[in-house]
């Protein structure tokens, strides 16, 4: 078999995500304090999920999305390891939004995927990245 990277040879293919999420753990702000959507993300672990909750900025947004558990959370390679990285997902009913997110050099990064709903369906579904710090 061949890999892309050497971080990807693994002895145990398949090792599992291991213990709590707690290097995503704490409060979470935008670096850019003019976002029009998500201004602060709260992650702790709950044993060996993590729980979320997004507040947003805006008149169209909710402020607090609400707390969901991630429903997936990632090591940084094949080998297993602490989690570094998760999806979650938010129903806020005129929309849902799929968000991923990792650590990187510090900050977490997310992409955030905004599908419209009901009356809104008409109007396109966006895209947004956003850098949040400690």
């Amino acid at each position: 078999m061949k890999y892309l990277r050497v971080q990807d040879q693994a002895e145990k293919i398949g090792a599992a995500v291991t213990g709590a999420p707690l290097d995503l753990s704490g409060t979470w702000l935008n670096t850019n304090t003019e976002t029009p959507g998500v201004t602060r993300v709260t992650c702790r672990a709950d044993g060996d999920a993590l729980r979320v909750r997004f507040e947003g900025n805006g008149s169209s947004e909710p402020s607090d999305w609400g707390e969901v558990t991630a429903e997936l959370l990632y090591a940084s390679s094949i080998r297993g390891g602490s989690a570094m990285s998760f999806i979650a997902s938010f129903d806020l009913g005129f929309k849902k939004v799929r968000v991923g997110a990792n650590l990187n050099q510090g900050l977490l990064v997310m992409s955030i995927h905004h599908s419209l709903q009901g009356e809104a369906a008409g109007q396109s579904n966006y895209f947004a990245r956003e850098f949040f710090h400690r």
